[in-house]
Order: C-alpha cells, then structure tokens, then sequence
C-alpha cells in the first residue's frame, strides 16, 4: 500500500497510524483485497467520527496492491491515486485504474463496489509507486512534472537505481525546491521464472520532504 493522507498536524498523524495499522491487521486475516479495502474504509470513517468528539473531513488516496506468489500477476484497488507505473525494456507506462473510485473515507458518497484491475507483469519489470507530490511538483514555469518521459528509457532492472534517478531527475527539473512531501516505493520483479515462487520481489522505498519538515 502506499497512501496520501490529507491534511497535516496530530490529526492527519492520527490518521496515517490507523491507516497503517489496520493494513496490517488486515492482511493477516482477510484473503481478499476488496475485503482489505473495505476494513480501510470503514476504519478512516471510525477514525473520523471520533476526531475531538465530531466529525471530521478526512481522507486518504491510496494504491493498495497484491501481487502474486510468483511476480507475474498484479491486482491493484486504486483508490483516487496517481497509477502505478510498469517499466520494462526501456518502456514506463500508467496501470490506470478501468474504474475510477473515490479516495478512503469518502466511499459514502459512491458504490459499495471496491474495483480491483488485474494486470500481468512481465519478468523482470520494475513496478514504482509514488504519491501525487511527484507529479504536482512544478519547474520554474510552473509545469507539473512527468516522470513518463524520463523512466522511458533503458534503465538497470534494480529499483534502487530507478529510484535514485527518478527522484534526481525530479530534484533537477524543481531546481530542489519540493512544495509537498514525496514517498516512492518501487518493486523490482523476479528476472526468470525459476525465481518466482518464494522468491520475494526486491523492494526499496524513498521520501523527500519539501525542506520544512523532517
């Protein structure tokens, strides 16, 4: 999973750790990734009901993934979040969501449906997922920034690699200057299919914060 709480302070803080916890929670005792989503959901709503005593207007975006035992199937619920990317033989492009839904927390004002897309995953791809402050970030024009261009190239099949270019390519095209917070999380996929079962994917992860935080 990877998530973009809205708002600041205690009560976004709040919020992310009853996010996070009840990922966890979750996916030890429930076998299906609608029925994940739907624990999220109705956790953030407890969550929001009980901030200072009244309700509040919280809610996240997330990209909540499953990935099969053997690297070559991706399930994703994306719940209102910049789609993940699949790179692969110098090419990156968008696993968009065929559904689009609302972020968590606010599933009252849609369906009861949770979408989830399958997609097949090609052996030796690089899966990255990343919050909306890398494509919200903005050169000195003022032109969001687009991370399809500079990841459609031939890159090593190692996600930290992927990561360490993306985000200085990021850093070049904003001159340094981040106005929100960035979390990337990229998944490196089993090169042969003798990796696969009980092979587990490589996995890094990066922040950058816009130099006001720690």
């Amino acid at each position: 999973m990877i998530a973009d709480v809205l708002g600041k302070g205690l009560g976004a803080i709040r919020t992310v750790n009853a996010l996070l916890g009840t990922f966890h929670e979750a996916t030890l005792r429930i076998s299906d990734l609608p029925g994940v989503v739907r624990c999220l959901e109705e956790r953030i709503q407890q969550a929001n009901a009980a901030e200072n005593g009244r309700a509040a207007e919280r809610f996240a975006t997330a990209v909540i993934a499953e990935l099969s035992a053997d690297g070559s199937t991706l399930h994703v619920a994306n719940r209102a979040h910049p789609a993940p990317l699949l790179l692969h033989h110098g090419q990156a492009r968008p696993l968009e969501p065929g559904t689009p839904s609302l972020p968590l927390g606010l599933a009252d004002l849609g369906t009861p449906d949770v979408p989830v897309d399958r997609y097949p995953l090609p052996a030796g791809a690089v899966l990255v997922l990343f919050t909306d402050g890398v494509v919200e970030a903005r050169d000195h024009r003022g032109i969001f920034y687009d991370p399809l261009p500079h990841l459609s190239r031939p890159l090593p099949p190692d996600p930290h690699h992927v990561l360490d270019a993306l985000l200085t390519d990021l850093h070049r095209y904003t001159a340094g200057r981040l106005d929100d917070d960035v979390a990337l999380l990229a998944i490196g996929l089993p090169r042969h299919p003798d990796d696969g079962p009980g092979k587990t994917p490589a996995a890094h992860r990066r922040t950058a914060d816009d130099g006001r935080r720690v």
